[in-house]
């Protein structure tokens, strides 16, 4: 499987993981967690912030040493990348954000 479907897989875990908590919030994902009854982990060095609430849901992902932030929301229902310099830390994913699309790439 390629990088960039990693990329979308973590995401959609998150989203999963995200979706089925039973408090509304922000999570960052570093190290496993218990997910569906099993163990799930982020690639090493991938960091994925999600954000939830009743109607709403953003996560955004990105490796340590990579330089594209991947990130989705329930607004659209693309995935979106845009380019970062490497070592940028993860921003806060957020059920308020909004994608600008002219600084975000379509997948």
């Amino acid at each position: 499987m390629a990088r960039k479907d990693y990329m979308k897989l973590a995401l959609v875990i998150a989203l999963t993981m995200a979706a089925a908590t039973a408090y509304a919030g922000a999570t960052t994902i570093t190290s496993s967690l218990m997910l569906g009854g099993g163990s799930y982990s982020p690639s090493n060095k991938v960091t994925i912030t999600a954000d939830s609430t009743a109607t709403s849901y953003a996560a955004k992902s990105q490796h340590q040493a990579g330089d594209r932030v991947v990130a989705t929301n329930n607004q659209d229902p693309k995935m979106w990348y845009k380019t970062v310099a490497v070592g940028t830390a993860v921003e806060a994913a957020a059920t308020s954000d909004v994608l600008d699309t002219s600084s975000w790439t379509s997948m």
